[in-house]
């Protein structure tokens, strides 16, 4: 189980490089039939064009592109069992993406892929077993019938004792979250736990978990990830009394009187900025966070975060401040 566990945080290693490329729209780790297995943004308008592809290449495939509507997709054999699919922006040249493509696939090379997931086969039902009747017997009227025996007294009903349930912590986007006793039977392939989580929010849930290191907060899992803090807090609520995880959180927020955000601030020259990235980088100025700067500008904010990754720790920066749960935040 540990090393299942730590396979799945090399993968998040090496699948990092594909994360933060701003050319990549999305990516699955996918089985030869074509279940994906652990994704990141990939729509789901484009798996089926992928499976398509799998079901009639799967044999010789190495690697090769696919065109779809959302830009060029590429299929790299990983091994045996796996096969890597990149979505790449569509103004990316064929080249650029096969080379980016060939990088990561070299850098697996050190990941050692668990097998993938067998198909669940219901068992057949054991054959009808044919019980014969027993012969009538012949009433006598030398049969003595046995006696009645006496009614045992009913055993006195146990009291079951009262459970008090421990109290309950809002869980917010500032909760730090850590792992927990049912961690790494729902990392298990095929496992309840995780049938369950997928079920209920696809790779979602496992891609949620593996950025679980016991220092992140909600948020910057959610950051991470380029998916909403609401999903992620779904998640983590729904993973919280299944003993997946735990959370500690910060007092101010247990009360619900605070909250923590973190806002961005750009530090640099607009003019020396890429002309697609001037507009958000303006907006940038430390008074509110990306989500709002996205919405205003009527982006998505996986595209926001892709606009200010390359001046992140540079000309742009986060502050963090407080701002009262019943108030507007600063502007």
């Amino acid at each position: 189980m540990e090393k299942q566990v730590y396979v799945f945080l090399e993968l998040e290693r090496v699948l990092t490089k594909l994360k933060f490329d701003d050319t990549v729209s999305g990516y699955a780790l996918i089985t030869n039939d074509g279940q994906p297995f652990l994704s990141f943004s990939l729509p789901d308008e484009v798996l089926p064009q992928i499976q398509g592809v799998l079901r009639i290449h799967a044999g010789s495939l190495k690697m090769m592109n696919v065109m779809t509507g959302e830009g060029t997709v590429v299929l790299s054999r990983v091994d045996e069992n796996w096969v890597l699919a990149v979505l790449f922006s569509p103004d990316l040249q064929l080249g650029v993406a096969l080379q980016k493509a060939a990088e990561v696939i070299k850098l697996m090379d050190s990941v050692n892929l668990p097998p993938p997931p067998s198909p669940v086969s219901e068992p057949e039902p054991p054959p009808p077993v044919h019980v014969e009747a027993p012969p009538e017997t012949i009433a006598s009227e030398n049969v003595l019938e046995p006696p009645t025996p006496e009614p045992e007294p009913e055993p006195e009903a146990e009291v079951e004792p009262e459970v008090v349930e421990p109290p309950k912590v809002e869980i917010r986007h500032g909760c730090v979250v850590f792992r927990s006793d049912n961690y790494n039977d729902t990392m298990t392939l095929e496992s309840g736990l995780n049938k369950q989580i997928k079920e209920r929010f696809a790779n979602l849930g496992i891609d949620i978990l593996l950025m679980v290191d016991e220092k992140r907060t909600i948020f910057k899992i959610a950051e991470s990830l380029g998916r909403g803090v609401e999903e992620a807090l779904n998640v983590v609520r729904w993973c919280v009394p299944m003993n997946i995880v735990r959370v500690e959180c910060p007092e101010a927020q247990e009360t619900g009187a605070v909250e923590i955000i973190e806002l961005p601030i750009f530090e640099g020259e607009l003019k020396k900025a890429k002309k697609e990235h001037r507009d958000l980088l303006s907006l940038c100025n430390g008074n509110r966070p990306l989500q709002d700067i996205a919405k205003e500008l009527s982006i998505p904010y996986f595209q926001a975060l892709q606009s200010i990754l390359p001046y992140r720790g540079k000309t742009l920066r986060f502050i963090r401040k407080t701002k009262t749960a019943d108030t507007k935040p600063e502007v």
